[in-house]
C-alpha cells in the first residue's frame, strides 16, 4: 500500500537525514584529528586517505545544507520549486563513490596481503571497486540529466540497485576472507593474541555490516516508498558511513596492538596477524602478515676487569698473596730469597 506524501515524510524526513548527517561529520572530525596527532609517521598514502576522506565528508555536508536552505528557507513561498533537484543532489552520488571505493581499497588490500596476495582475489576485488566507482559516477550523470524528483526515481531504480548489490558483495566478499583467515589460525598462544583474533574478526564484521544494512535499507526504503523522502535521509549519511569506516579502521591499530600486551608501551609495540600460524614473534601491521622470527635477548656485556695479584713463595713451599708494591719479609729464608715474589694475572 502507497504512502501519501505528506511534509513529515518527505522535507521533515530529509531534515532529519540532515541532523543525523552532520553528527556523524562531527565524528570524521573527531577521528580525523586523532589520526593526525597518533599516527604522524604513517606513510603518505595512508595520510592521503585520511585527508581525502575528511574533504570528501565536509564538501558532502557543505553541499547538503545549501540544498536543504535553499528548499526550507529560500522556496519557502515557492512550493513548486521543491520538484526540481538541486544539484547539490546530483553530485552527492560521486562524492559517496568515492568515499566507498577509499574504505574498500584500504580493506581490500588488507584482506589481499593476508591471502598472500592472491591475484584472483585481488582481480575479483579491483572489478567489484571499480564497478562500484563506475555507477556512482553515472548516477550522477542520469542525475544531472533529469530535472524532476519524479523523472529521477524512474531513472535511478536500475542505477540504484545495481550500485547496492555491487556494494554488498565487496563488502561481504571481504569480511568473509579476513574472519576465514582469522578463524583458520585461531589456535594461536597467548590469551591476549587470542583476544586480538576475536577483535581484528568483529571490526571486520562490523566495517561491511554497518555499510551493507544501510545500502539494503536505502534500497527498501527507496523502492517501498517511491513517493517520499525517507531514502534521502539514508543517502545523506551513507557518506559519513564510510568516512568512519575508513577512519576508525586506520585508528583502530593502536589499540589492537595494546590488546596484545596490556600494560605495555603501545608506541613501541607491533603485531603483525601473519604470524598466527607460528610460535615465533608476532607484529602488527595494518596490511601486511609476515612471519618475524623471535631474536635471543641480548643481555648487556661488561668489559672484562683485569686483577693483579701477587704471591709471595716461602719455605714451606706454598703460595700466599701478598698487596703488590707492598715488600713483605720471610722469616724462614734468608738474604735475597727472602721475598720471592711472582706477579700473576688473572681475569
Amino acid at each position: 500500500m502507497a504512502i501519501a506524501p505528506t511534509v513529515d515524510n518527505t522535507w521533515g524526513a530529509a531534515f532529519i537525514g540532515l541532523l543525523l548527517a552532520a553528527i556523524l561529520y562531527g565524528i570524521t572530525f573527531v577521528q580525523t584529528y586523532i589520526y593526525f596527532s597518533t599516527y604522524p609517521e604513517d606513510g603518505l598514502e595512508f595520510k592521503f586517505m585520511a585527508g581525502a576522506a575528511f574533504a570528501l565528508d565536509s564538501t558532502s555536508l557543505a553541499l547538503l545544507t545549501s540544498a536543504m536552505y535553499q528548499y526550507l528557507i529560500t522556496d519557502m513561498n515557492s512550493p513548486f520549486d521543491r520538484l526540481f533537484v538541486n544539484r547539490a543532489f546530483d553530485i552527492e552520488p560521486c562524492l559517496m563513490g568515492l568515499l566507498a571505493f577509499l574504505a574498500h581499497l584500504y580493506l581490500g588490500m588488507r584482506v589481499w596481503k593476508v591471502c598472500n596476495r592472491n591475484i584472483w582475489l585481488g582481480a575479483l576485488l579491483s572489478v567489484l571497486m571499480v564497478l562500484t566507482l563506475a555507477l556512482a559516477f553515472a548516477s550522477t550523470i542520469v542525475s544531472w540529466k533529469h530535472r524532476t524528483w519524479l523523472e529521477l526515481k524512474v531513472a535511478m531504480k536500475p542505477l540504484a540497485l545495481s550500485g547496492i548489490i555491487t556494494t554488498i558483495l565487496l563488502d561481504a566478499i571481504i569480511a568473509i576472507v579476513l574472519c576465514a583467515f582469522l578463524f583458520k589460525h585461531r589456535d594461536v598462544e597467548g590469551r591476549h593474541t587470542r583476544k586480538l583474533v576475536k577483535k581484528v574478526g568483529l571490526y571486520a564484521i562490523n566495517t561491511g555490516l554497518v555499510s551493507s544494512v544501510l545500502s539494503v535499507c536505502n534500497l527498501a526504503m527507496f523502492l517501498a516508498y517511491p513517493d517520499t523522502m525517507v531514502f534521502l535521509s539514508l543517502t545523506m549519511i551513507y557518506t559519513k558511513v564510510y568516512a568512519n569506516a575508513l577512519l576508525g579502521n586506520l585508528n583502530a591499530r593502536e589499540h589492537l596492538r595494546c590488546t596484545v600486551r596490556s600494560g605495555s608501551d603501545c608506541n613501541t609495540l607491533s603485531l603483525n596477524l601473519s604470524a598466527l600460524r607460528t610460535t615465533s614473534a608476532r607484529y602488527l601491521s595494518p596490511f601486511r602478515l609476515t612471519t618475524v622470527q623471535s631474536e635471543t635477548p641480548v643481555y648487556p656485556t661488561q668489559e672484562p676487569v683485569q686483577v693483579n695479584i701477587c704471591l709471595s713463595q716461602y719455605s714451606d713451599g706454598k703460595m700466599r698473596p701478598v698487596e703488590p708494591g707492598v715488600k713483605e719479609s720471610n722469616p724462614d729464608v734468608k738474604g735475597d730469597d727472602a721475598a720471592k715474589r711472582i706477579p700473576t694475572m688473572t681475569p
